[in-house]
Order: structure tokens, then C-alpha cells, then sequence
């Protein structure tokens, strides 16, 4: 969107969020929140205490203690309310009400019946959750990816996902094996096949095979 477009619009709202595929964008105005066209007119008449990006045709809002996804109408895309709920990703939606995580469908009902004690956004297939204070992934019915435990997880990038057990850190396949032997005391997340680590103080980069890269 051009610079001159978005002074403009900056100019008639308090907050002004990034157009969505769907030609819409989140802003506030005294205090209340909803979304807006391309041409800067408001995109319906609800007014929200909060709101969301539209993600795969909906958006999350919130008002008091209620959360759940409109349309771009901004009308309610479902009946049920949640105590808080995040965007669609690879069309699901992570959730929770009376402090239980799970993930629901665009008409909102839960994927799967498992409730775990925290749950994230799903990448390439699976998601991380947490049950009984340990971490691992999930597939989009709510099964486990594999048996493997550990104390952290986090989402899938490239085909791999940062994870700590025991106080290390290295990396994972889809299916729970480590994608190679050395340990971390700190490893980030794979980009453009390269992820940074640290060992012992020393900080570099390394490949998908836990090789060093130059």
C-alpha cells in the first residue's frame, strides 16, 4: 500500500494494522476496535474491545470477557464464546475456556476432545502443546505426532522444530528423533536453512545435519 494511503488513514484512526488477503484491516478509534476497507470506511457496525488480522477468511475478536472469530461482515462466524482464542492457521484456531487449551474448526467446534494445558498455532501439520508439564507436538486431530517428551517445544520451521530436554537444546523431526547428536545450550529456529546455536559461549550457525556452516 502506498505511504500516502497510510498517513491518510493513520490520520483518521488511533491504530492502523496491516491489510489482510481479504482487502481489511484492524484498527482502534476511542477506545473500541474493528476493521476496516481498503478505502479507510469501517467494514461493518460492531464496535470490539479488541481485535484481530483476518487469517483464512475470519478474524479473532474480543468483547468483555468474550472471545470468538467474525466474518468480514463482522458478524460472529460461530455461537460459541472462549475466554481467549487465536487466529486460524492451516484452518485451525488455538483456544481456551475455563483454562483448557485445544483447537477448534472455522464453525467453532473443537478439533479433537484432548484439553491440554497450553497449545500453539499449527505449522507444517503440528502444533506444540503441553500435558503434565511436559511438551511435544500434535497432529490436527489432537494425537500425538510421537512418544518422545520434552520441557520445551516450539513450532516447525523448515522441517524442524527447537526443542530442550535435560537443560540442552538441539532440534527435531516431525516425527520426535533428533535431527542430528550434538547438544546446545541454545539453538533458534531454522531460516533459509540455517539455524543459529550457541555452545559454550561460542555463537554460530549450522545445517538441517547439525553441521557447521560457514
Amino acid at each position: 500500500m502506498e505511504a500516502k494511503i497510510m498517513e491518510e488513514l493513520e490520520a483518521m484512526y488511533d491504530l492502523v494494522g496491516s491489510f489482510s488477503e481479504e482487502g481489511l484491516a484492524q484498527v482502534s478509534k476511542d477506545d473500541t476496535c474493528f476493521h476496516i476497507r481498503l478505502d479507510g470506511t469501517p467494514a461493518y457496525e460492531e464496535r470490539f474491545d479488541d481485535a484481530g488480522f483476518f487469517s483464512g477468511g475470519l478474524a479473532w475478536v474480543r468483547k468483555g470477557n468474550e472471545s470468538f472469530h467474525i466474518l468480514p461482515n463482522g458478524a460472529p462466524a460461530y455461537n460459541e464464546r472462549y475466554d481467549e482464542v487465536g487466529s486460524f492457521l492451516e484452518g485451525l484456531a488455538r483456544v481456551c475456556k475455563n483454562h483448557q487449551w485445544f483447537h477448534i474448526l472455522p464453525n467453532g467446534t473443537p478439533a479433537y476432545k484432548e484439553r491440554y494445558e497450553k497449545v500453539g498455532p499449527f505449522s507444517e501439520g503440528l502444533a506444540w502443546v503441553k500435558k503434565d508439564g511436559k511438551e511435544f507436538h500434535i497432529l490436527p486431530d489432537g494425537t500425538p505426532a510421537y512418544v518422545e517428551r520434552f520441557d520445551v517445544v516450539s513450532s516447525f520451521s523448515e522441517g524442524l522444530a527447537r526443542v530442550s530436554k535435560d537443560g540442552m537444546e538441539f532440534h527435531i523431526r516431525p516425527n520426535g528423533t533428533p535431527a542430528y547428536r550434538q547438544r546446545y545450550n541454545s539453538v533458534g529456529s531454522f531460516s533459509k536453512g540455517r539455524a543459529e546455536v550457541c555452545k559454550d559461549g561460542d555463537w554460530f550457525k549450522i545445517r538441517p545435519d547439525g553441521t557447521r556452516a560457514r
